[in-house]
Formats: structure tokens, sequence, C-alpha cells
């Protein structure tokens, strides 16, 4: 899998996506391995390139997404000055993730103003488009006239 089949980085400086590779880690986890848990110090932005992983936000084991698609990134919080990350990320299947350490790649980022600019434009659509669907969801379990009450 290649940087570039990840939407973040569509249109970035050709300089700055073969930087992001160089500092790209790839790793490979079996099936009921957790990749972060909620409340663990957020470090890293995970780019999916095999497999399938859980986010989930409680105790309870809850999906609230899933990732499956290759390019598909999560842990971002990482990159919003979130100091630690919001749930938990679980493999679903065995999964290949391209790792990637928060400062060396908001570094990169600072040196390429218009890459960077891209880069959170790409961003800021992705979590929108997430929470949008998590409206949905939410909308959706709703249907049967509760509207949030227990």
């Amino acid at each position: 899998m290649y940087i570039r089949q990840t939407d973040l980085f569509w249109g970035l400086n050709q300089n700055v996506v073969n930087r992001v590779m160089a500092i790209a880690e790839r790793e490979a986890f079996a099936q009921g391995d957790v990749l972060f848990h909620s409340g663990d110090a957020a470090r890293h932005l995970f780019i999916l390139a095999q497999g399938e992983v859980k986010i989930t936000i409680d105790e309870t084991g809850r999906k609230v997404y899933t990732g499956n698609r290759v390019g598909e990134a999560f842990g971002w919080g990482s990159l919003i000055d979130r100091a630690n990350y919001g749930g938990d990320a679980i493999c679903a299947t065995p999964v290949v993730v391209l790792k990637l350490d928060r400062d060396r790649l908001l570094r990169l980022l600072d040196g390429d103003a218009e890459s960077g600019y891209l880069f959170f434009k790409h961003l800021s659509r992705a979590l929108g488009g997430r929470l949008i669907q998590a409206y949905q969801q939410m909308a959706d379990n709703d249907v049967g006239g509760n509207h949030g009450k227990p």
C-alpha cells in the first residue's frame, strides 16, 4: 500500500509524500489485537493497509465506527491536539497498518504550507463524513420512537 492511496495525501507535494512514506512504519496485527485503548497517549496516526478495525467508545465494546477501506485513517485525535485517544481500536480481522508518528508527521507538514493545508482540509472532510455517519446511526437507533429515552 502506498500513502498516495490515502485520501489524506491526495494532491500533496510528491517530496512530502515520499518523506511521509519514509517515516511510516508497517505493522501487522492479529484478529483481536488492540491498536490503542481509550485514554492511551495519542501519539500515532494509523493508515489501514489491510483488514478491518473496529473503533469503540465505551467498556461495553459498542462499535461507533468500522474502518475497512484500504487507505482509511484512524487515530486522528493525535493530530488535533488531543492528548489521549477517545476510543479503543480493535482488530476485527488480521490487520496491516502504516503507523505515523504524530510529531514527525506534523514537522513534515509544517515544512510545506500548501501540503499541510491540503492534508488538514482532507482530514476535516473525512471527519465531517464520519460525524454525519454517526448522526445517521443515532437517528436509525431512534426510529422506534425512543428519541434517546431509556
